[in-house]
């Protein structure tokens, strides 16, 4: 239920979508000993959705979408799709003072 799956694509990079699901999955198939945890990561990213960005803000944007220049380079309904996606709960922790951070967490497995 990925709403932009395809932004970093595998035809573009070479790489696959595998996280730590994965690693897991196939550790407990295999009856490895593991320990998960969860990292939480948090970046400020209320610039990111001024009227005037700034080079850091599309820098963050870039990051986020796995796409160089992605303001520049996507077309109007894909960038408005996507920085309505990106601000929205499902990837953006909103604070009272009006801040945005980006959720990126991280999955982490240690084998026992």
């Amino acid at each position: 239920m990925r709403e932009f799956p395809k932004l970093g694509s595998k035809s573009n990079f070479g790489f696959s979508d595998v996280d730590t699901s994965h690693v897991r999955r196939h550790f407990d198939d295999a009856g490895i000993a593991h320990c998960d945890s969860l990292i939480p990561i948090r970046v400020e990213m209320t610039d990111c959705f001024a009227d005037n960005p700034t080079p850091e803000s599309d820098l963050l944007i870039d990051f986020a979408a796995h796409c160089i220049d992605f303001r520049k380079n996507s077309d109007d309904q894909l960038r408005d799709r996507f920085l309505k996606f990106l601000g929205s709960d499902k990837c953006t922790e909103k604070r009272g003072d009006g801040r945005r951070y980006f959720r990126g967490d991280w999955g982490v497995t240690v084998v026992q």
